[in-house]
């Protein structure tokens, strides 16, 4: 049986999400009709027009609209995910060492890029927290909140078919880590019946008194699937080689002890 105290965080997270808006929303079914509609100046949901609101910190975005805005950065030039993931090890690394001058530099450097990079939102975030500047901090955590409510509210991260949706190979380990407030157990991909792909990745809660018992095939080892069909289609960047980064996907190591 699994562990109650794994057992009572999830109810009480999947009340809140149920307490938030949720999206009837099927990968194969409607993320290239939401692309398309990104594209369209009629829409509601064109990518120009909705940017310039998730710019301006606009609280009534909406989930779907938010959802909308990723999808249509799926089809942008400057979008090769596995691409920045190094760089997201650096920033990383920048704030543990407390640079955070030097870290908030290089965050700007790929939310110039990538203005829905998770890591960096965050990152910049605390990097400006720790310099004092807690008004300009606030900006860069509601981006962050901000994608991971949209993320989970497509899903419930429980299967194929209820899988999350994130726009980075490396989105599922941060939302674990810094979302969720826990550590990865298991590490794996597949696909589903639509031949989509996924990573697999396994939660256990930060906890002193469970981490001796953090093990793959333990029954507090719980599996949350995260979509990146579309990150995947990026995977080998412009230039058609194998990305700075991949190798690094699968050896993010981390403490969310700060």
């Amino acid at each position: 049986m699994k562990n109650l105290k794994v057992i009572l965080f999830f109810i009480i997270y999947s009340s809140a999400i149920q307490a938030q808006e949720t999206i009837d929303f099927k990968y194969s079914r409607d993320y290239a009709k939401i692309l398309a509609l990104s594209k369209k100046d009629t829409s509601g949901l064109f990518f120009p027009d909705l940017y310039k609101r998730f710019a301006a910190a606009d609280t009534t975005l909406t989930n779907y609209e938010v959802l909308a805005l990723q999808i249509g950065y799926t089809d942008n030039d400057n979008y090769w995910p596995y691409q920045d993931i190094e760089m997201e090890r650096v920033i990383w690394g920048l704030n543990e060492q407390k640079k955070y001058k030097e870290a908030i530099l290089t965050c700007d450097t790929l939310l110039r890029k990538n203005p829905f990079n998770l890591l960096a939102c965050r990152e910049k975030g605390y990097g400006l927290v720790k310099l004092g500047q807690k008004d300009s901090a606030d900006y860069y955590f509601y981006k962050f909140d901000k994608i991971v409510t949209c993320d989970f509210s497509t899903g419930d991260g429980s299967s194929y078919e209820t899988s999350w949706f994130v726009i980075s190979p490396a989105d599922g380990q941060w939302i674990i880590k810094l979302a969720l407030q826990g550590s990865i157990c298991f590490m794996g991909s597949g696909r589903d019946k639509d031949s989509n792909f996924h990573d697999i990745l396994g939660y256990h809660p930060d906890d002193d008194e469970q981490k001796s018992e953090k093990k793959e095939n333990s029954s507090d080892c719980m599996h949350l699937y995260f979509n990146i069909q579309h990150a995947a289609k990026r995977m080998f960047g412009k230039g058609g080689r194998i990305p700075v980064g991949k190798e690094a996907i699968d050896s993010i190591s981390v403490s969310t002890v700060r």
